[in-house]
């Protein structure tokens, strides 16, 4: 349920605001980096999530801590090409997933995705995974409408989980899960956790 054995070891989150009304043009673009991203070592899927009007959320999962890495420079030469399109310095983080749990839904069906941003002290992490891996990830074993539920450890101090459903309606029937996770590990956090939401828009699979 929480092993890292499946799918992706690491992720590089990168959240950027666009220029809504070039929406279209930005899209069609994104869609030339196909052969771009098959070209990157070890770059296993990448997700796009329009998580604002004016903001995405852009997810690439690696293989590998050295492949995200080494993919550093073409990430760069990527979203330089989007210049035009982006109105704010993108923020980008990037870890080691730390738990994970696989839903009922087939990954391919991802179509709404949650992100949390939490802050934490440094010294509090092995209880908190504790707490993690005591129990927490289990109510979202068998949660209706959930595909995958990563827990990324993105800095010292930086947690991102980030949950992918079948549907915006799945993805509302478990906030009340959310909130109560959130309330299990209140005391570890550095005030209150960041909460950004929307559906797919764009998705990159790279097929072995």
């Amino acid at each position: 349920m929480n092993t890292r054995a499946q799918g992706p070891s690491d992720f590089r989150f990168t959240a950027f605001d666009f220029d809504t009304a070039k929406y279209d043009s930005m899209m069609d673009l994104l869609e030339t980096t196909r052969g771009k991203l098959r070209d990157i070592s070890l770059l296993r899927n990448v997700r796009v999530v329009r998580t604002l009007t004016n903001r995405m959320m852009v997810m690439a999962g690696y293989g590998s801590r050295e492949a995200m890495e080494s993919a550093t420079e073409a990430h760069n030469t990527i979203f330089s090409d989007f210049a035009e399109y982006i109105t704010d310095t993108p923020i980008v983080r990037s870890g080691e997933v730390v738990a994970r749990v696989n839903g009922e839904i087939p990954r391919d069906d991802i179509k709404y995705m949650r992100f949390v941003r939490a802050i934490i002290d440094p010294s509090k992490y092995d209880e908190m995974m504790s707490v993690v891996n005591g129990g927490l990830l289990g109510k979202y074993k068998d949660l209706s409408g959930l595909s995958r539920l990563l827990l990324i450890r993105a800095s010292e101090t930086h947690m991102i989980a980030a949950t992918g459903y079948v549907s915006k309606e799945a993805a509302d029937a478990a906030r009340e899960n959310t909130n109560a996770s959130l309330a299990s590990v209140s005391t570890l956090l550095d005030g209150e956790p960041l909460i950004r939401e929307g559906e797919l828009v764009w998705f990159y699979q790279y097929n072995l």
